[in-house]
């Protein structure tokens, strides 16, 4: 066979994988099901699938094994053809006969347009003689069109970048979370620090220059997975619009201010074409919001709404710095991590304007109340978070809440309701 798909193919047998640090997540291991491997460039997804297939060559010859990126500059053009092809191989090199089974890993996948009539086709074709892995820097990978397609055949890990704890084992530390010395509290507490400044992308925990890392990691997904991907006509708008989200984490927003914002700066722009962009975003994995909560969901869309940035890092680096940083900072954390642990999340809020941060739901259940405040020394903001977590409290009728801190630990009894309060990088470990 000639073509780029058989010398990417057998380039990949000759070369040995890369070393791989382990991650406290893997993919799925059913059988009848395609694997799909979502989230934001740069977060782990290539890797995931190179410790699978690492763990697959400790037992299969690594030629029942294929890895494709869909990125490599030796396929571009990018071809439908190519999932033909891909099978043409497979026959042509008896992979079948050899092995039994192959092992199909397909990166970036979504860049081929019409990518979900092909691996449907291979995977209904097959069965389980071709286990598919598919992975996606955008959610389109999830398209309607796709989940109509393969209803019942696939199953979603979403990767985000590095929890606090692999922070930790990524940057060599060994520290017995079950004994705690007050200098290994010490050092995590500093680590803590360094994780929500400068995030969890891979790269940036084991670089050098970590703004210059994280500042071309957010023009690239900006540029390569927002603007290169869509209809969007007005590039610098766009791009300004990104850095006011990255500067506005853990605010609440509607899009009517953001329209007045850019029409301050005399660019004229509708709320409509606001939220269509802000999709974008989402869909590219850079951006997430939490609605208020609400049975109605006319509330939730009128409502402003709490925007979050996927890293840490990446607000931090994009986004204009103020002196309170920290605290956002560490309210986007904590939304990551209820994010990355599969929950639903929403802020509540009374007509007296008090506030709690996270609602968080499992299912249609709500199952925590958790604030986020950092400071707890003054009397007056620790009666306005107590106050307005009783409330929620009663309104949910739940008797626990918890307030996530930077250092206090105490746990209060109130009229038989009970709030923890808890070191935010506490909660991160112990949340794993």
């Amino acid at each position: 066979m000639n073509g780029p798909i058989p010398q990417v193919i057998k380039e990949y047998w000759e070369k040995s994988l890369p070393l791989l640090k382990q991650r406290n997540i893997t993919l799925f291991e059913e059988k009848n099901f395609i694997n799909d491997i979502v989230g934001p460039r740069r977060a782990g997804k290539t890797y995931l699938m190179y410790l699978t297939l690492q763990k697959l060559r400790e037992h299969r010859n690594k030629e029942a094994t294929i890895y494709i990126n869909f990125e490599n500059r030796k396929l571009i053009p990018l071809q439908e053809t190519y999932f033909n092809e891909i099978i043409e191989f497979i026959y042509a090199e008896n992979i079948l006969e050899k092995y039994g089974t192959v092992y199909l890993f397909l990166d970036e996948v979504q860049r081929i347009e019409g990518w979900e009539r092909y691996i449907r086709s291979i995977y209904d074709e097959f069965k389980e003689k071709v286990r598919i892995y598919i992975s996606g820097s955008s959610a389109n990978l999830l398209s309607k069109e796709y989940a109509k397609l393969l209803t019942g055949r696939h199953l979603t890990t979403q990767v985000f970048p590095l929890s606090f704890s692999e922070f930790l084992h990524f940057q060599g530390h060994t520290i017995d979370f079950g004994k705690w010395t007050e200098g290994e509290e010490a050092r995590v507490r500093k680590a803590l620090s360094e994780y929500a400044h400068t995030g969890g992308f891979p790269d940036v925990v084991l670089g050098e220059d970590k703004d210059a890392i994280l500042s071309q990691l957010f023009t690239d997904i900006v540029s390569r997975d927002v603007l290169s991907r869509t209809t969007i006509r007005k590039a610098n708008v766009v791009e300004e619009f990104s850095y006011y989200l990255a500067s506005n984490i853990g605010n609440l927003l509607s899009f009517n201010k953001m329209k007045n914002h850019f029409a301050s700066r005399g660019i004229k722009i509708s709320v409509p074409t606001l939220t269509n962009y802000f999709w974008h975003f989402k869909n590219a994995f850079l951006f997430f919001d939490s609605t208020i909560f609400s049975y109605t969901v006319k509330d939730q869309l009128l409502y402003p709404r709490k925007i979050y940035c996927v890293d840490t890092g990446l607000a931090n680096t994009s986004g204009f710095k103020t002196s309170e940083d920290t605290g956002r900072l560490y309210e986007n954390l904590v939304a990551i991590e209820l994010l990355r642990k599969g929950y639903e999340i929403h802020y509540w809020k009374t007509k007296q304007q008090e506030e709690v941060d996270f609602v968080v739901k499992k299912g249609m259940q709500v199952v925590h109340l958790i604030q986020v405040c950092t400071q707890l020394t003054s009397d007056e903001t620790y009666q306005r978070e107590i106050k307005a977590l009783l409330k929620a409290m009663d309104a949910f009728q739940l008797n626990k809440g918890m307030i996530l801190t930077d250092a206090v630990e105490s746990t209060e009894t109130i009229d038989g309701k009970t709030i923890a309060m808890m070191p935010l990088w506490k909660w991160l470990v112990n949340h794993q």
